[in-house]
């Protein structure tokens, strides 16, 4: 989705999406127009602090992030590489949360000697961004730590089929109470779940049909009688010059004298 650049933050490059800009106008226009600019402003920073927290620990564990974009429906830190063990997932998954519950807690401790209600409107957002990120619904991140979790017992696809089937349960209640509420909002909401909950769910199986490992990626031409796999690349090492990556929500194939495809979570 078209946007602009606002520079970088810790070396990340920072997107805007123009969806972002018109959530932004939503919440001016329901909390009282101009007055509410400062809330707008401090709904931005919190959401970019929120997607630095997971930026910032998937650098940490050798996951390569292409740019962190704020949009619509909060933001995201896009990852150029699959994190390699299903704990790393877990502690990328979970920093953003903390980053928000960290904001709210030390927003509302300093709101008490200081009695501003500024501060509590702080705390107050943070911790909506925080509780509703942990809902445990693929993609959300409440939803990426229970498929991580499960992974470490039954391995990922399964773990993918459990998770997507309560992302879909969340959905079809979000969209059931946005209906009867008229919140249209909640039930955009409710469709993306279960449209990239099924996205990931395709990834999963993707990745199983072809025995890929752990966040690694495979490469076979018609000279070889089965495919060659290798681990994805490490830190900044340079990836295969004939390896194009598949974000998430695409899967297949792309052809040429070396067929590739490569499984991003």
């Amino acid at each position: 989705m078209r946007g602009f650049s606002l520079g970088r933050i810790f070396g990340f490059p920072i997107k805007v999406s123009v969806s972002f800009l018109l959530l932004l106008g939503v919440v001016a226009l329901w909390s009282g127009g101009l007055q509410a600019i400062p809330l707008v402003l401090v709904a931005f920073a919190s959401v970019l602090l929120h997607e630095l927290g997971h930026a910032l620990v998937a650098r940490r564990l050798g996951v390569r992030i292409k740019e962190i974009e704020l949009h619509f429906f909060g933001g995201a830190a896009k990852m150029l590489d699959a994190p390699r063990h299903p704990r790393h997932e877990i502690a990328i998954a979970a920093a953003g949360p903390a980053v928000s519950f960290a904001l709210a807690g030390v927003s509302y401790l300093a709101s008490l000697p200081l009695g501003s209600g500024a501060l509590g409107w702080v705390a107050l957002i943070n911790l909506g961004i925080g509780v509703f990120n942990l809902l445990p619904a693929l993609p959300m991140d409440g939803g990426r730590i229970l498929r991580a979790a499960l992974s470490l017992r039954m391995g990922h696809l399964p773990a993918t089929e459990l998770a997507v089937k309560v992302a879909r349960v969340f959905a079809v209640g979000l969209g059931l109470f946005g209906l009867f509420g008229l919140h249209l909002q909640l039930v955009a909401l409710a469709v993306l779940l279960w449209v990239m909950g099924s996205a990931e769910l395709r990834l999963a199986r993707f990745a199983a049909r072809a025995s890929l490992p752990f966040g690694g990626w495979g490469l076979w031409s018609s000279a070889w009688p089965e495919p060659a796999f290798r681990p994805a690349p490490r830190g900044d090492e340079p990836a295969a010059p004939e390896v194009e990556y598949i974000p998430p929500g695409r899967t297949g194939l792309r052809r040429g004298p070396v067929r590739v495809f490569v499984y991003r979570a």
